[in-house]
């Protein structure tokens, strides 16, 4: 072992060990409007029959004919 090996041994220790130190940010980016409820919709023209968008209580009524129509296994049993 020659005298340089410990020196490049450390400058590569140091190397790996800086290297964590470059790792981007895994945040989440929020891209959505902040601050608007979402029962005013989106725009899109893929919306459940029967929902008008502004409206919370028919909002709420349709979420709450999904959930006991699609998501309950209850009404499913034949």
């Amino acid at each position: 072992m020659s005298i340089r090996a410990p020196g490049r041994l450390l400058i590569v220790a140091a190397v790996l060990a800086l290297s964590a130190c470059t790792e981007p940010s895994q945040e989440l980016q929020h891209s959505g409007n902040v601050g608007k409820p979402y029962y005013d919709g989106t725009g899109s023209n893929f919306m459940a029959p029967g929902w008008k968008p502004g409206d919370k209580n028919s909002w709420q009524q349709e979420l709450k004919t999904r959930n006991q129509r699609g998501q309950n296994e209850y009404t499913r049993v034949y």
